[in-house]
């Protein structure tokens, strides 16, 4: 089961910096290029110039390592001087706006022993693409450092981890930063042994799913080897753990989005014919409500009973909804813990059988391209930037945490856990042995 431990985390000095949300990215992964740019322009010292180097091919990573070290010599990065567990909140909420719902999503860092996929210890959730694991691997074996974190989610009902982790709320943050998107974070490092002893051994006899950061983990996991000191003892190197924020399961401030499908570039796209085919598995209805917040509530709805999709085709003005009939034959999508998923019902009866887009194609990207907003994929079925939109609930976290527990990996882009983890707030060197 989980094996977590502190770490001497090398964290920003922030007694000169008079605003340290400007220091703060969010994951490379869903950094646009004019973000970048901003970023950079925000801070000198962004960590957006580590974890996303700008350079020519390889050259870029050997930059990144030099900006490292001199970031560290000069002192803009320092070493906690005592290992810690640290708490991190994140106040947000959504919709942004004064008409959201406020969240509020708590866990921690700690550094967690890397393990197989196949020890089923730490569970993946979705598949995962070689390109980005090779930008990370390079970019760790550069900087031997962890400068961002893989998102793990264990099963808590009890809520013990909650109240070990409600000790800081008497205390002030190490770092209280609202970043633009109006998402606060602050974050305690938690040094006292008694507190460590007790979430150490609370997370001992549990499994921890990776909600994000797939390539993350599994590059952290395949440079192990070639980091670790030779002879060292299993364990003993810091490259055998790995830089993670752990989060309960059961955590009410978890908000998880939808990811829509856009079909693009098929040879054609016919939707009589596609409501045809879809009718010996759904009941098929259409409805002219073509406002993003009218389709988002009527598919909440229709979700709570059955799997439910909204469809809209390029040059139609009205909305194609199917439901799951419940005679239809779910057994090619494999055993229960699967037939439930509205992605796994997306993708096992709709796109690969309907519409061809098979699981290659899946993974090359070829035919499809994902959105969380609905407003956003509806624009891009308008402007004829894609075929048409499928849109569909978000996944529940228990019924992924299910599937994984049962041995299964879901099909990519299956949740999007909102918002994603600040980075720049702790990082973790892999160098040689403690």
């Amino acid at each position: 089961m989980a094996d977590i431990a502190p770490f001497r985390g090398l964290r920003y000095d922030l007694s000169h910096v008079s605003d340290p949300a400007t220091l703060l990215s969010p994951p490379y992964d869903v950094v646009s290029e004019a973000e970048r740019t901003a970023l950079e322009e925000r801070n000198p010292h962004n960590v957006i110039r580590l974890e996303l180097p700008r350079g020519d091919g390889d050259a870029k990573y050997g930059a990144a390592r030099r900006l490292l070290d001199a970031w560290i010599a000069e002192g803009i990065l320092l070493r906690d001087e005592r290992p810690a567990l640290y708490v991190y909140e994140q106040r947000f909420s959504f919709p942004s706006g004064a008409a959201g719902t406020s969240y509020t999503r708590r866990g921690f860092f700690c550094r967690l022993r890397l393990e197989p996929l196949s020890a089923r210890v730490v569970l993946p959730h979705e598949h995962t693409l070689s390109g980005p694991k090779e930008d990370r691997r390079k970019l760790m074996d550069a900087t031997r450092t962890h400068l961002s974190q893989v998102f793990g989610l264990y099963r808590d009902p009890e809520g013990t981890t909650t109240t070990l982790l409600a000790a800081v709320d008497s205390t002030e943050p190490a770092l209280d930063a609202t970043t633009p998107d109006g998402c606060r974070h602050r974050l305690w490092p938690v040094t006292s042994e008694d507190t460590i002893a007790a979430l150490v051994h609370a997370l001992a006899g549990r499994q921890v799913m990776i909600a994000d950061g797939h390539h993350r983990y599994e590059t952290m996991l395949g440079l192990r080897e070639a980091v670790r000191p030779a002879g060292a003892a299993p364990g003993a190197a810091a490259a055998d753990w790995g830089n993670v924020f752990l989060a309960r399961a059961e955590d009410p401030g978890l908000l998880v989005l939808p990811t829509h499908r856009l079909v693009r570039n098929l040879s054609a796209f016919d939707l009589g014919q596609f409501r045809a085919r879809a009718a010996a598995l759904f009941d098929v209805t259409t409805s002219d409500d073509g406002d993003a917040g009218a389709i988002e509530t009527r598919l909440v709805s229709e979700g709570r009973r059955r799997v439910t999709f909204a469809v809209r085709a390029a040059g139609v003005a009205e909305t194609t909804w199917l439901g799951l009939r419940g005679d239809a034959d779910l057994s090619s999508l494999g055993p229960p813990a699967l037939r439930g998923l509205d992605v796994s019902v997306l993708h096992g009866l709709v796109l690969g059988p309907m519409l061809g887009i098979d699981a290659a194609a899946m993974a090359r990207q070829a035919f499809l391209g994902y959105t969380h907003d609905t407003p956003e994929a509806l624009a891009e079925v308008e402007a004829g930037r894609a075929q048409a939109a499928f849109l569909m609930n978000a996944t529940p976290v228990d019924h992924v945490l299910s599937a994984c527990e049962a041995g299964f990996v879901l099909p990519q882009k299956s949740t999007y856990f909102q918002p994603k983890l600040g980075t720049g707030l702790v990082m973790y060197g892999i160098d040689g042995a403690f």
